[in-house]
């Protein structure tokens, strides 16, 4: 009798835990990410000249045969366009960009951008064809600024410290995006004075293929400095949703 009783008690309690299994079944949660394409814009603590950086920062510096220091993003005269990828495989939800840029002879602490507004393509947007899938140029998704330690110099001018870089964060809400290769369209503003997009010291390593849209003309340029394409720093950062 009491093996029976026992016997009872074990199929009771396995039919229980079997489920309690099925009940608690792992659903897979959103993975946060960081796509940084920076890597390069910090090029050390001194200069092809010898100049050494002051304490706590570095140069970024551009080197011949480049011969500019940054280039104009300025929403009502020129935009930057440059790409990224979601990788296969993958499903982005994304939160934030973060682009760097400058303003000559300012280092306060509030970044004078105010404004900022971008455009997702799913394709090279100079190409006629490419598809907006995402944003515009009247909504200001601008959110915030810190300085990133870095001086922008170039090579052949007198190093100093009047460019000091910032990073600018970007808010990009409901923005969901499939693997593959998109371009990414923007354009800013400042409270006062002019600012400026620094683009990486060249390395042929990298696929550099930003352009600039001419907001009188509607017209594309390639984005050449001393004969070499140009790309520019950005990170995105999100969740990677479950496919």
């Amino acid at each position: 009798m009491k093996s029976r009783f026992f016997l009872c008690l074990f199929s009771v309690a396995t039919l229980v835990l079997s489920c309690k299994n099925d009940d608690d079944e792992v659903i897979p949660q959103p993975e946060a990410f960081t796509y940084s394409a920076v890597t390069g814009m910090s090029t050390g603590n001194s200069s092809t000249a010898g100049t050494p950086v002051p304490a706590g920062y570095t140069w970024s510096e551009v080197k011949a045969p480049q011969s500019t220091w940054g280039l104009n993003g300025t929403i009502t005269d020129r935009m930057l366009a440059d790409d990224f990828q979601v990788p296969a495989g993958e499903k982005w939800n994304i939160q934030n960009f973060y682009f760097y840029a400058y303003q000559t002879g300012f280092s306060g602490a509030a970044f004078p951008v105010s404004e900022f507004y971008f455009e997702i393509y799913s394709s090279d947007p100079s190409v006629a064809g490419a598809v907006k899938i995402y944003g515009d140029i009247t909504t200001n998704r601008y959110a915030s600024a810190e300085e990133t330690k870095w001086y922008r110099i170039l090579q052949g001018q007198t190093d100093n410290t009047t460019r000091k870089i910032y990073k600018m964060k970007i808010n990009a809400p409901d923005l969901n995006l499939a693997a593959g290769t998109y371009w990414i369209k923007w354009g800013s503003k400042t409270s006062a004075g002019t600012h400026f997009y620094p683009q990486f010291p060249h390395d042929a390593s990298k696929i550099n293929n930003a352009q600039q849209f001419v907001v009188a003309s509607s017209t594309w340029v390639n984005l050449d400095d001393g004969g070499q394409r140009v790309s520019f720093p950005f990170e995105i950062s999100g969740t990677k949703l479950p496919n």
